[in-house]
Formats: C-alpha cells, sequence, structure tokens
C-alpha cells in the first residue's frame, strides 16, 4: 500500500468547519487564482455568519461582487453544520452551469439531479434553475395532492439574481387559456354579460380578434360563478396550456384576477403561491443574493420573505467597487438630436467594438434592422450572442426585452444602450401599466428596470462601459425630479458625475458625444479618475420595503387560509399605507384588490370599496351598478387654459419640452400600446389648451377620446392606432358614428361636434359609410402634427413663453393649432370608395 496523507489528520477535516471565510482558505483544491477573498467578499461572509439562522436575508453587493462565490460558501457552510440538504438557485440554465464550474473551481462538490443521493444525504450542493423548482410539475414536489413527487426536505437554499428570480416566479404560476382552446370560449360565453357590462366595444373587439383589446372579468362574477368556472376549466387540467400552473392555482381560483384578451384567458393570483413548494418555503435558512437596487419590496410579496430581516441587507462597507460607467441621454442634453443620429452613431462604434442594445420589442429592434449585425430575443438565441460577444468582435447586438439575467463583461460590450422602457406584455400587465402609468409605484419599478438594465455592461470593478438612455419616456422620466431616490447610492453618484460631463457638454452634437463616448470606451485616465472619486465614500443604501408590500402579502395569507375578513382589514392596510405615500394612483388600483377580498365578506361594502377606488383611479373595474358620466366642463379661452395646465404641470421649458416628446412619442402606429396611444390623444389636448378625457374607458362608453373646445364644441375621437389595414373598415366608421350620437345624447343635440379617426389611412371601405365632415388623422398628417408640435413646444419652453397666454396665443397661432385651424390643417377629409359593382 502506497503512502497516504490523509493517514496524518488530527480527525478535524475541511467538513467541520462552519466560518466560510476560514472554509474558503482551508478548501484544498482550488484552481489557480482562487487564493484570496475579495475585501467585499469576506465582509459579507462575516456578517452572513452572525446571521445565519435568521429565516431570510439579503446579501447585496455591486456587479462583480463576487456573488457566486459568497452564496456557494454559505452553503457549503450549511452542509458543514449539519443544515442540509442545499440548494442554490440560478435565473438561467446558462448561469447554472457557470455557478457548477465556479463550485468546481473552488472544489466543491455539486450535482444538478435534485433526486441525486449526494444532494439528498447533505453531501454535496445542488445546483439548479429557478425554473425547475416553480412550476406545477415540479421534481422538488408540491403541497397538492396531484404531485407526482415526494416533497423534497431542503434546509437552505439560496436564490441568486434574485429579482430576475421573480420573472419566472410570475410566469409559472399564470394560466394561459389560449384562444383556441375550448375553455376560452366556454368562459367568454360565461362571462359576456358582465364583460360587456365594463365595455361593450372592448368585448367587440376581443370577439373581433383585436389584439389591442383587453378586459377584467369583474371579481363579483368570477367568484359568484366559481362552480361553472371550475366545469369549464377542469376536464383540461392536463392539456399542455393547463398542465404546469393548473396545480399551482386550481384551488386559489376564487382569488385570482382573470383578464380576457384577443389571444388568451390569464389567470392569475394576487401573490405567488410560494407556499405549495415546501422546498423552499419550508427551507429554514432562505439567502437572496441581489444587486444593489433599492427596493426589496418584490421579495416579500413574491417569496413571502419575512420583511423585518430583509429590511436589514447584508452589505459591504463601502458601494465603491462597481466598475466604471457615465450614463448620458443624449435627448435630454439636446431634444433635437433625432433617432437616426443615435444609431449612426451605434454603427460607427460597432465597427470597432461591440455595442448591444437593449430594446422592449421587436417592433422597436427593426427600428436597427439597418444597423444591427445580430438581433436576438429567445433565450438560446441570446446565450449563443453572449458567449460571441465575450469572444469576438461582432459589432451591434440588438437583444429584445431582456433587462436582466446576462453579463456582457469588459470587451463584450463597451457601449450599451437602452432604447425605451420595457412594455407590459400580458393582459394583467397591460392593466397594471395604465393604472399606474404615473404612480410612485411605476416610476420605482421602471428605474429598477432600467437599473438592471445599465448593470449589464459593468460586470466587474475594473470594467468600463458607456451607457446611452433613448426614448422620450425615458428620457422624461430620469429628468423628472426626485426620481433618483429609486436609484442605488451607487448608481445615483455615477449618474450624478454624468450630470456634470452633461452640463459641461452643453447641448452637444453628435460629434461632442461622440468624443466623450471614446474616451469612456478607451479607458481615458482622467474618466477613470473621476468615476473613481465619484464612488468615494459611498455606501450602501438601506433596503426599503414598502409597507403595502407587506400588508399584500399577509392579505393573501389570510385568504388562501380562509380568514377573508381578515384579508380585507390587511388589504385596507395597504391602501392606508399607499395614501400615507401619497400616491393617489396605487390607493384606488389597491382599493380592488382589497374589494376582490371583501366580496366574499360583504358584497355590497365592496362594491362601495370599488365605488371609492375609482375616484383615486378611473382604470380600476366600474362597480356592478356602473358608473355615473362626468361631463366635460368648457375650458378657458384656448391659451389662458394652456398657460395655466402647462405652468401647473411643469418646473421648466425643459422639462415641457421632454414631457410632450414623451406624450408624442406614445402616438404612434402600435399594436401593442394602443390604450398608451388613447391616454396620449387626451393629455395632447388639455396640453393644447382644451378640456379631455377618455369616456369609453373612464365610463364604459362613448368614444375613445373627447375634447370639449369651448363653446359647445366637441371633438369625438376614435383611435385606431393598431390598425394595419389600407382602408377604414365599416365597424370602424360605424365605431364613430355611434360615438357621435352618444355625444349629442350627453351634451344635446345643439352640440357642434367634428367627428375624428386616427388611422393610418384616410379610405373608408366601400360598405361603410363616413359621418358627415368625418375628419382622419392619417400617417402623413399625424407626422404633420408631430412636426408641429415639437417646434411649438421648443418655441413656447424658450425664456418661460408656456406660463404667458399671449405668447402662447402667437405660436399656437403661427404652428395653425387653434380650435378654428388645426383640424382643418392636420385631418384629412375622409374619403369613400365606391361601392363595388
Amino acid at each position: 500500500m502506497g503512502f497516504d496523507f490523509e493517514e496524518l489528520s488530527a480527525g478535524d477535516t475541511i467538513e467541520t468547519i462552519t466560518d466560510p471565510v476560514t472554509l474558503f482558505d482551508a478548501l484544498p483544491n482550488k484552481k489557480p487564482g482562487y487564493g484570496y477573498l475579495r475585501a467585499v467578499q469576506k465582509e459579507v461572509l462575516d456578517a452572513w455568519g452572525k446571521r445565519r439562522d435568521e429565516h431570510d436575508l439579503v446579501v447585496k453587493t455591486n456587479t462583480g461582487g463576487g456573488k457566486t462565490v459568497v452564496g456557494l460558501l454559505i452553503l457549503q457552510v450549511c452542509l458543514n453544520e449539519g443544515k442540509g440538504p442545499a440548494l442554490y438557485l440560478a435565473p438561467t440554465g446558462d448561469l447554472a452551469g457557470r455557478v457548477r464550474e465556479e463550485a468546481r473551481y473552488l472544489g466543491l462538490d455539486v450535482v444538478e439531479d435534485p433526486h441525486d443521493p449526494q444532494f439528498l444525504r447533505g453531501e454535496a450542493i445542488c445546483v439548479t434553475t429557478m425554473n425547475h423548482l416553480i412550476n406545477g410539475k415540479s421534481r422538488f414536489g408540491l403541497t397538492v395532492p396531484s404531485s407526482r413527487h415526494q416533497p423534497i426536505p431542503v434546509t437552505s437554499v439560496v436564490i441568486d439574481d434574485a429579482h430576475a428570480a421573480l420573472v419566472t416566479t410570475e410566469e409559472q404560476n399564470r394560466l394561459n387559456i389560449p384562444r383556441d382552446n375550448d375553455a376560452y370560449n366556454a368562459l367568454l360565453d360565461l362571462f359576456a354579460d358582465d364583460l360587456q357590462g365594463q365595455s361593450l366595444a372592448q368585448f367587440k373587439d376581443i370577439q373581433e380578434r383585436d389584439p389591442t383589446a383587453v378586459l377584467p372579468i369583474p371579481f363579483w362574477a368570477w367568484q359568484d360563478k366559481q362552480p361553472s368556472v371550475m366545469e369549464a376549466l377542469h376536464p383540461h387540467r392536463e392539456e399542455p396550456a393547463f398542465e404546469w400552473s393548473w396545480p399551482l392555482i386550481s384551488d386559489l381560483l376564487p382569488w385570482c384576477q382573470a383578464v380576457v384578451t384577443a389571444d388568451f384567458i390569464e389567470v392569475v393570483p394576487p401573490c405567488p403561491p410560494i407556499e405549495k413548494f415546501p422546498s423552499f418555503a419550508q427551507a429554514k435558512r432562505r439567502v437572496y443574493l441581489t444587486a444593489t437596487l433599492a427596493d426589496d419590496s418584490v421579495l416579500v410579496t413574491h417569496f413571502d420573505a419575512d420583511p423585518g430581516s430583509i429590511a436589514k441587507s447584508i452589505v459591504p462597507d463601502s458601494a465603491a467597487d462597481l466598475g466604471d460607467r457615465l450614463v448620458l441621454a443624449p435627448q435630454e442634453l439636446n431634444p433635437d438630436l433625432t433617432h437616426d443620429d443615435i444609431r449612426a452613431l451605434a454603427a460607427s462604434v460597432a465597427k470597432r467594438r461591440n455595442v448591444v442594445v437593449l430594446v422592449p420589442s421587436k417592433r422597436q429592434a427593426q427600428v436597427w434592422s439597418a444597423e444591427a449585425n445580430l438581433t436576438v430575443s429567445k433565450t438560446e438565441q441570446i446565450q449563443s450572442a453572449v458567449k460571441k460577444l465575450t469572444t469576438n468582435h461582432v459589432g451591434l447586438v440588438v437583444m429584445i426585452n431582456r433587462y436582466d439575467g446576462i453579463d456582457l463583461p469588459d470587451e463584450a460590450c463597451r457601449l450599451l444602450i437602452i432604447d425605451s422602457l420595457p412594455f407590459a406584455y400580458t393582459g394583467v400587465e397591460r392593466r397594471e401599466a395604465l393604472a399606474l402609468q404615473d404612480s410612485k409605484a411605476m416610476v420605482g419599478r421602471q428605474l429598477q428596470r432600467l437599473e438592471q438594465g445599465m448593470g449589464r455592461g459593468v460586470r466587474s470593478r475594473d470594467d468600463r462601459c458607456a451607457v446611452l438612455l433613448l426614448g422620450p419616456r425615458l428620457t422624461h422620466l430620469l429628468a423628472r425630479p426626485g426620481n433618483a431616490e429609486y436609484l442605488s447610492a451607487a448608481t445615483r453618484a455615477q449618474f450624478d458625475l454624468s450630470r456634470k460631463a452633461a452640463r459641461k457638454l452643453g447641448a452637444p452634437d453628435i460629434p461632442a458625444i461622440r468624443e466623450v463616448v471614446d474616451l469612456v470606451i478607451e479607458g481615458d485616465p482622467g474618466f477613470r479618475k473621476v468615476s473613481r472619486q465619484a464612488l468615494l465614500g459611498v455606501t450602501y443604501s438601506p433596503a426599503k420595503i414598502s409597507p403595502t408590500a407587506t400588508h399584500l402579502r399577509a392579505a393573501y395569507n389570510s385568504a388562501v387560509n380562509s380568514r377573508a375578513a381578515e384579508a380585507v382589514q390587511h388589504a385596507r392596510a395597504a391602501m392606508t399605507a399607499a395614501r400615507e405615500g401619497g400616491d393617489a394612483p396605487l390607493v384606488g388600483w389597491l382599493g380592488e384588490t382589497c374589494a376582490a377580498y371583501e366580496h366574499a365578506v360583504n358584497p355590497v361594502a365592496a362594491q362601495k370599496t370599488l365605488d371609492d377606488a375609482r375616484r383615486s383611479n378611473n382604470v380600476v373595474l366600474r362597480p356592478r351598478a356602473g358608473v355615473e358620466y362626468e361631463r366635460l366642463l368648457p375650458p378657458s379661452p384656448q391659451s389662458q387654459q394652456a398657460a395655466s395646465y402647462l405652468t401647473s404641470l411643469y418646473p421648466s421649458g425643459h422639462d415641457l419640452t421632454l414631457g410632450l416628446d414623451a406624450i408624442m412619442a406614445d402616438i404612434d402606429w402600435d399594436s401593442a400600446r394602443t390604450k398608451e396611444a388613447e391616454a396620449a390623444l387626451a393629455a395632447l389636448g388639455r396640453h393644447l389648451g382644451f378640456t379631455a378625457h377618455r369616456p369609453e374607458d373612464e365610463f364604459g362608453r362613448g368614444s375613445d377620446v373627447l375634447w370639449s373646445l369651448g363653446s359647445n364644441t366637441y371633438v369625438v375621437i376614435e383611435a385606431k392606432t393598431g390598425a394595419d389595414a389600407p382602408k377604414i373598415w365599416k365597424k370602424d366608421i360605424n365605431q364613430l358614428a355611434g360615438s357621435i350620437n352618444w355625444c349629442h345624447q350627453v351634451y344635446s343635440n345643439d352640440a357642434k361636434v367634428i367627428p375624428v379617426i386616427v388611422h393610418p389611412a384616410h379610405v373608408v371601405e366601400g360598405t361603410g359609410t363616413p359621418p358627415q365632415s368625418t375628419r382622419v388623422i392619417n400617417a402623413a398628417k399625424l407626422k404633420a402634427l408631430k412636426a408641429a408640435i415639437r417646434q411649438f413646444t421648443r418655441a413656447i419652453a424658450s425664456d418661460g413663453q408656456y406660463r404667458n397666454p399671449a405668447d402662447i396665443e402667437l405660436h399656437l397661432d403661427y404652428h395653425k393649432l387653434l380650435a378654428s385651424t388645426v383640424f382643418a390643417t392636420y385631418t384629412q377629409t375622409a374619403y369613400q370608395e365606391p361601392p363595388k359593382p
């Protein structure tokens, strides 16, 4: 027998070490380059060691702070303490593979299969994805009778990139019933009257497969008809559309929100039913590895994490370990710069360096088609693109709707462009986005997504990246005072540096911006010096846990445990917290949630709660008794009305320019954003000095948009910005005729009504009869209107002229935007094609 050094062991083995820093030093088979822990890693591991027995802990470090090593060491210590099995959850399969590789570099035992004996015995860490745990057929087992696997008892869990894992959690707990499924038509028939009570026009749009239509099924109808709902859904439970989510929500159906679109009926619980996954829910130690995002409330709502522990994040002493990044919003610096200008700049940079563009949709990706060397959207495509970027010069790569979960270190991305904020795609998301459009809650979410996106290009302390932010809505969001508070301290510090650079640039042209971008890309010593100085003394922001999130999760937990009255109390507490925070739209939105719980206790009181909620937010459900129409008040003289409105809304001419640019960008030929276009048309009317609202959306009847010009004159607007037909179909022109009749009924037969339809074409098909004097804002006229609004905005923004009615009057007249000229100038007379013989 050969010589065996193991015989010299004193008996104490590495498997007994319970201090993570000591364990790292003692690991005998680390790959070269793993000789020492970084100071950041040591700090957070020491802090975790003192609090290890808390149920939920958040560990935050800046991007590139070595969170993977931290998570693996934590789990190995848990195994050494006998706190196994130990589970490591990554957001994607590609990242899980990299975690397993990192573990092997450390010399740690890892497995992929949750049924591997080594994992079950607590001898190895299981590294897999969130998707493998959170699904209705989970191999980890569920607390539902239909589960095919016995629940695996897990004691210690680490969720890597926890905010990215939230997306998976949401998707896996959503039941999408496709239109071609019999259950779709069964539910549509069952709730036809209830849906028409919310909006007859939207219901007809759904019947006619309009992809823009969205209608919620009222909670009272949904709850009262549960036996029929179950009868419609249960026979399909093993079909592909159902099998992954049905086991998770089938016994939660009464509490779910149900939304109908032209393609799906979506059924979504108020919070993810994380309690059904005992491997996670019953784990004694749950650790969330996150980036430095400011708000961790979603960890409470989605994972039922303890808000007290989550509020005390484990962070390093300093937040200065972030790579060098300069963030510029070119269209904020110079509103006259165009998208074409920025694309040309990006294409020029891409000849020598890798440029990555993040866009929210395929439609926006198409704008970059001439400049893009590669456009990717699916997970496999994105993973392949990232590998190419990390090893070669690819050029300009466009990634669709991926703002997190990817690493683009060093030469993989030297210029990162975020072109527009992510859009809401599901019916439930679209409802919420409209309801909370300008609320504090939505602003926080949008900026958090933005910060996640910006983090893709700087993946270590020594990395560097220039970031350009595009899009009027995104530019306006960043420019609004006070919004920086939603960002982490380190990102705020980099924004402050970026704004100093912006002030030095003034109103730069493209060559000036290119010069600054090149300095960042090439690692200019001066830039790197001021970048490091900007982060000196920066510490991590205290964690933010919204009290609304805490109460919403508590309300859900009470409801699913048959304590509906208690759920109502928590939901009301959430509303109170939102009210105290000054977020009126959120108060109204939460009022709908509260009323849904209350219906199970007191249906009459629930309708009163809902009626009150609509006073704060008119996107929520209409009460069963309907909503009384509120007539538009006539405006003051146009220029006076405009001056008063603009002065109340914008603190400076620069803010006015960004705000109106954002509104006009929303009026576009985009089938995915028709509701945003309607809201923008109403806002445009108010900016021009009229009164305006959205009768069909706010009251369930009337036109899409209504402007009051004064003198008993009204503009009835039907917005068909999602249309791509070469002519206006009969159903659309008939809708306009119906809206005219409604306007006369509400405002008297003597009212002068100007009928306007927004449609790419101005030709009406032969079988349709346009109402007399119908005007069309077609593609050419919309382009002209946008140009005029752009010029008008910049004129009145100069020297604060937007505060002076006389100045506004002159510019309204010059740009033909007065009530007497705007429709003659920027609309086309509808033309009816001759009927076919």
